[in-house]
């Protein structure tokens, strides 16, 4: 993540090369997940706030007595950036933000109503869809879902120009000043607006009671969230805030079924609906959740309803992705022997580095390494490993076990890895790795096999130096 370093320029000495890379690296920075636990993350939002000039905007000129063009690309959009920033990250952690962020954000809001978020002369039409885009990357209808109040002023604003877009579909009037067509950037502004994302965990679900009232939503995928405990209330689950994950499906509804899910929720009652991150394919999107209002200190807590996912561990080759996926997708990597694919083929919802509370060293001579020693545990005693977890599915697991044993399924007295160990689980699912109890003969491991694990712990442990890494690595060898 680049460090912001924003600086305001006077008007009569511009350093165009310098205000488009802050640009540049804002819109960067409005790209990445939200994470109040990054250092860097924190940075960068401190950055921003303290950069607002007194009448609420981000410009990075010290005056908009500019050219209006100049005025629309460093003023305004810089405007519009910034506060797409505070809107994704009050969405992300609302409890987290105080009076200052929120009077930073609110008058943000104002600052962006300066000219209804059009562009300049005739790119105005353009540019106003242009800003819709910045907003609408950070949430923008859940957002004025959750807070219209916050501003109402650029809650009327947007609210204007969903109207008017509306308008211009249902008349097909999809032409700018120079005749060129906007027909796709409307609708799919429109169909935004006209739809609202729900992730749905329990009888929802596809195949379950009640997932009648999806049948008009899109399925975006299984997806999960952090930060909730599932339980079974009988017949169907809840959530509530914990430590777990829990997995799902995401869908985009149309808004219009909103209300009878709502009713079918009991929301206020049984459920509250309220906005939630909620990883898909790797990415943040954000979503409706529903919250159990209910007591669950006498329910049964699982780990998900009517869904089979376990943890994978890897410890050695396996901790870099591109190699794991062999696994999973089919084929070989770097001329290692061929792997078939999985029968669900589909990736991993969740990667963790995550500890092992054994220490690893390398044994046994591979084919597929230049006879050289590959990754085991030393499960006799406890130690510690640096480990990569893959959320998968247990038709997936068993795949990728039998795949690590040669193809035959894991059993005392067959094979390298012929041992399931169970771990401590994560966020209240199964855990498990694979190794072989008896320890193997101590062999060091081949150049480009110990460039593979380098690769894959700097991929998932980011607080680790390359110096960290390579005393790690040095103490596996025996």
């Amino acid at each position: 993540m680049n460090r912001l370093i924003l600086k305001r320029q006077k008007t009569n000495e511009p350093r165009l090369d310098e205000l488009f890379e802050i640009i540049s690296d804002l819109r960067d920075f409005l790209s990445e997940d939200p994470n109040i636990n990054d250092i860097d993350w924190n940075r960068n939002l401190n950055a921003v706030l303290d950069f607002q000039d007194s009448d609420g905007s981000f410009k990075l000129f010290d005056s908009y007595n500019i050219p209006s063009d100049a005025r629309v690309d460093f003023c305004h959009i810089p405007t519009y950036i910034c506060t797409a920033i505070l809107i994704k990250a009050y969405l992300a952690y609302p409890q987290d933000f105080t009076l200052r962020e929120k009077s930073a954000l609110s008058r943000g809001l104002e600052a962006s109503c300066a000219r209804n978020l059009r562009g300049h002369g005739y790119e105005g039409f353009k540019g106003q869809i242009e800003a819709l885009n910045i907003f609408i990357s950070a949430g923008l209808r859940e957002f004025l879902d959750i807070h219209p109040d916050l501003c109402p002023q650029f809650s009327e604003l947007i609210g204007n120009i969903i109207t008017h877009f509306r308008e211009l579909e249902s008349k097909k009037d999809f032409l700018g000043s120079w005749g060129e067509s906007y027909e796709e950037e409307i609708r799919e502004i429109n169909e935004y607006f006209s739809h609202r994302n729900v992730f749905v965990y329990g009888t929802l679900l596809k195949g379950e009671a009640n997932h009648s009232y999806l049948e008009n939503s899109t399925l975006l995928g299984t997806a999960f969230i952090e930060g909730y405990d599932l339980y079974d209330v009988g017949w169907y689950p809840a959530i509530v805030p914990g430590d777990g994950l829990i997995i799902g499906e995401l869908y985009n509804v149309p808004e219009s079924d909103i209300p009878a899910i709502d009713r079918l929720e009991g929301e206020g009652s049984l459920y509250r609906k309220q906005c939630e991150r909620v990883i898909l394919n790797g990415k943040t999107i954000f979503a409706f959740i529903y919250v159990y209002l209910g007591d669950v200190s006498s329910l049964r807590r699982i780990p998900t309803w009517n869904r089979d996912y376990v943890w994978y561990v890897s410890y050695g080759s396996n901790t870099l992705k591109e190699r794991f996926l062999c696994y999973i997708k089919g084929g070989s990597f770097e001329g290692s022997r061929y792997h078939p694919s999985c029968g669900d083929d589909s990736l991993p919802l969740a990667v963790k580095a995550v500890d092992i509370p054994f220490d690893m060293y390398f044994g046994n001579v591979s084919g597929s390494w230049n006879g050289s020693g590959v990754s085991f545990l030393d499960v006799t005693k406890p130690g510690k490993a640096l480990g990569v977890a893959y959320l998968i599915t247990r038709e997936q697991f068993e795949h990728v076990s039998r795949e690590e044993n040669s193809g035959r399924a894991p059993e005392p007295g067959y094979g390298w890895y012929e041992d399931i160990i169970d771990l401590e689980p994560i966020n209240g699912i199964e855990a498990k790795t694979i190794t072989n109890k008896i320890l193997r003969r101590y062999n060091k491991p081949f150049p480009e096999y110990l460039n593979t694990l380098r690769k894959g712990i700097k991929e998932n442990w980011s607080n680790l130096s390359d110096e960290d890494i390579e005393d790690y690595l040095k103490n596996c060898i025996r």
